[in-house]
């Protein structure tokens, strides 16, 4: 029996944990592999010496220009002191202890016992900036001391280090932990075109598995009501038959006169009810799928249907679907394109992991709004898409529920000037062996359109 997962609490808690335990051991390793070294000192004489000669503790820099900020007493008085060693005059020697050491240094005593030799010492980061007898301006600092030098480049290198490391850790726990959720909404998206789809539980944390479960009762909930629902329906509709098949006994022993209007009434009742039942069929009759080459069994309705359809690029692309429903999927739409829209045209394409048909034709198109209320079911656009043309307004929403139970979808789209286009998406067949298809679609010819 596989260990159920730990709840998703407890996994963040454990990734805050292993973070917060590598940033310290990696802050540790900080302190014991680079030790900071002990503050650098330098008396005057030891100053003096290095910028005379070729100076080996301190680093010398060209200044553009000489140094602006005026000196403190202090500064002032250990400038003065390196000056007459250089033998320079005071205004040539410019002493800064303001940034690290602010304004202070020490006094050690250099001698021994007895005879003592108290001096100044510059300790830690300074600058001393020279004028040198061509009146340029040369800075000197100690080595080592300033932001980022060695120990400080150390520091970073190896927090860096420590990043690195840490990092394909973090992407990979994240990932496991955001992976059920991205299951759970591509089973929601699967479940809002198709109720009836199998829902999974996932293997993962306790929040999540809960989650998964709780959308599995949702769909099968939904996909009962939907069923129960249109059971009813199609029961009413079948229903209908009866008292409608007396009726019409009925109206045919009226006179003439009368009984040819009621008659129309009763004949317009049956082929709405007719039309219910159709549509039932095509949103719950959804047999086992099959592996199908899509434009062979596009062609071959085309040729049912018949009228002017042309064909222009169709890729082979296979898919694994009902072929008695997406035949009756084609069918809406092929014989919508011919009768309202003059002539279609189609093209088959492989985007992607989906199979595109786009059926075109040259009619008035529809109002933006009504571009999605005509998969409602029994709704008519108004004018040029009527009754009066044999419409009953569900052919479009069978249409969208055999596509639905593919796992594909129907779209509707005016064109420019003038025109409608259809498009279906279907899932590619997925990888294996080919199942059979149907004979009738290998037989199939291209039809062409005739000028």
């Amino acid at each position: 029996m596989r260990r159920p997962a730990p709840p998703l609490f407890l996994a963040i808690f454990g990734l805050v944990l292993v973070t917060l335990l590598v940033s310290q051991l990696v802050a540790a390793g900080l302190l014991v592999l680079v030790r900071p070294p002990g503050p650098q000192a330098l008396s005057l004489p030891a100053v003096a010496q290095e910028v005379s000669g070729a100076p080996v503790k301190l680093r010398q820099v060209e200044l553009a220009r000489a140094p602006t900020r005026a000196q403190t007493p202090n500064e002032a008085r250990l400038a003065a002191d390196v000056a007459a060693r250089l033998g320079l005059s005071a205004d040539a020697v410019h002493l800064s202890l303001a940034r690290m050491q602010r304004d202070r240094y020490i006094m050690v005593d250099l001698g021994t016992a007895a005879a003592p030799d108290v001096q100044p010492m510059l300790v830690g980061d300074f600058t001393l900036a020279v004028r040198g007898t061509d009146g340029r301006w040369r800075a000197y600092s100690l080595r080592g001391e300033g932001v980022f030098d060695t120990v400080e480049k150390r520091y970073v290198l190896l927090f860096l280090l420590g990043a690195l490391v840490m990092l394909p850790v973090a992407w990979w726990v994240a990932r496991v932990l955001a992976k059920p959720f991205g299951q759970i909404a591509t089973t929601a998206r699967r479940v809002g075109q198709d109720p009836a789809t199998p829902v999974a539980i996932v293997a993962a944390p306790l929040e999540a598995r809960l989650a998964s479960e709780a959308l599995a009762v949702m769909a099968k909930r939904l996909a009962a009501h939907l069923a129960e629902r249109t059971a009813m329906v199609g029961a009413l509709a079948h229903d209908f038959r009866t008292p409608l098949t007396r009726l019409a006994f009925r109206v045919e022993a009226l006179p003439a006169e009368v009984a040819g209007p009621m008659m129309g009434d009763v004949r317009e009742l049956d082929e709405m009810v007719s039309a219910t039942l159709a549509y039932v069929r095509g949103v719950s009759l959804v047999g086992e799928k099959q592996r199908i080459e899509l434009a062979s069994l596009v062609e071959t309705v085309a040729e049912e249907v018949g009228g002017p359809i042309a064909f222009g690029r169709c890729d082979p692309v296979l898919v694994d679907g009902d072929p008695v429903a997406l035949k009756r999927l084609f069918a809406n739409l092929l014989r919508n394109a011919v009768t309202y829209g003059e002539r279609a045209s189609v093209t088959i394409q492989k985007r992607d992991s989906m199979a595109v048909v786009e059926i075109a034709d040259r009619g008035p198109g529809l109002p933006r709004a009504d571009l999605v209320r005509v998969f409602e079911p029994f709704f008519r656009a108004e004018p040029s898409r009527n009754r009066n043309r044999g419409g009953m307004g569900l052919g479009m929403p069978i249409a969208a529920a055999v596509a639905r139970a593919h796992g594909g979808s129907v779209t509707l789209r005016n064109l420019e000037p003038r025109g409608l286009r259809a498009r279906v998406r279907l899932p590619l067949a997925a990888a294996g062996p080919a199942m059979p298809r149907p004979a009738a679609a290998g037989d199939a010819r291209r039809p062409a359109l005739s000028s």
